[in-house]
């Protein structure tokens, strides 16, 4: 990947390096939005912890959403066996 401050300024800019600088805006973006998540439950946590590992296990879930109802409609009815169902089918 080329660093948009290592191309040559003396010709006019094209499609794939504006494509290119898009795409490292959405990454830098992207990354601020995951240190921000992450600073925030470290600002919580470190009031609200009472052990380190509970600290260190809450910033290690930043990353994590919680459920949705409709994650809970999208469950499958699938058994924990699928095969052990097939056997005592027959």
């Amino acid at each position: 990947m080329v660093n948009a401050m290592q191309l040559p300024m003396d010709k006019p800019l094209g499609a794939d390096d504006f494509a290119e600088m898009e795409g490292q805006l959405r990454q830098c973006v992207e990354e601020d939005r995951q240190y921000s998540r992450v600073n925030d439950v470290k600002c919580d946590a470190i009031h609200t912890a009472k052990t380190y590992e509970e600290f260190a296990d809450r910033v290690a879930a930043a990353h994590l959403r919680p459920l949705d109802k409709a994650d809970y409609k999208n469950k499958h009815p699938r058994g924990w066996n699928q095969f052990a169902a097939k056997i005592n089918d027959k």
